[in-house]
């Protein structure tokens, strides 16, 4: 198995996306931590919340050995600059950016004494325009920034970095979308279907494994299609 004898940080590991990664990493050998505001169902639970310092501090601490970061946690809101509350604003960004920002900056202690690899989540909607949601694309804007500056930074310790930007995914997120609306989203992939979490936990664990050894500050899309265009005749 790919990560026997590996141990794998995974944020947001309570439900969507974070849990998929991470329960497929341990059925594939990995010792798991998982860090989420909630408790996730894995041995070592650790609740935070990821955009306090002194909280992801504890989180990490305690750790002998850390082989790969998923930072998979994040938040959404929907609106255009001027009908976006500041606090809205602030977070997204906090938990987005400065959480994937500061779990990365204590774990790299780790991860620079054994090589290693930290995974970020972008998202589609970074590298195309969608409307009505300005904080939370500039927010995954900034995780590509972050991937490749990172990856440059890090190179020289063999701690690879790279990010996947999905497109729209089955998740807890979109659970209370209309018919409609989730057929509208549907015909935005050019694939036919939307995304489910295995779909995005495959190219993860590979990114985080050895198999990817030479692949860093890479933004790699697992989107359908979406980022491609709009498969409609127009």
């Amino acid at each position: 198995m790919r990560f026997s004898d590996k141990h794998v940080v995974v944020t947001g590991a309570a439900s969507g996306l974070g849990l998929a990664i991470a329960q497929a990493a341990e059925a594939e050998g990995a010792t798991i931590t998982a860090i989420d505001r909630v408790a996730a169902p894995f041995a070592t639970s650790r609740i935070c919340d990821i955009a306090d310092e002194d909280q992801v501090k504890r989180a990490l601490s305690g750790l002998s050995r850390i082989d790969a970061v998923v930072n998979s946690a994040g938040i959404a809101r929907r609106a255009k600059v001027d009908e976006t509350d500041m606090a809205d604003y602030d977070a997204v960004m906090a938990v987005n950016v400065r959480g994937a920002f500061l779990v990365s900056k204590y774990a790299l202690p780790h991860l620079r004494a054994f090589g290693g690899s930290v995974l970020h989540l972008s998202s589609g909607v970074a590298t195309t325009g969608t409307r009505n949601r300005a904080a939370y694309s500039a927010s995954k804007g900034a995780i590509i920034s972050l991937t490749r500056n990172m990856a440059l930074d890090y190179a020289q310790d063999k701690v690879r970095v790279n990010c996947i930007c999905p497109g729209f995914v089955n998740t807890p997120l979109l659970a209370s979308l209309t018919p409609e609306r989730r057929a509208k989203l549907t015909a935005l992939h050019p694939l036919g279907r939307m995304g489910e979490p295995e779909d995005i936990a495959h190219m993860a664990l590979f990114l985080i494994s050895d198999q990817a050894t030479w692949i860093t500050g890479q933004a790699i899309a697992v989107d359908g299609g979406y980022n491609v265009g709009h498969s409609e005749d127009i």
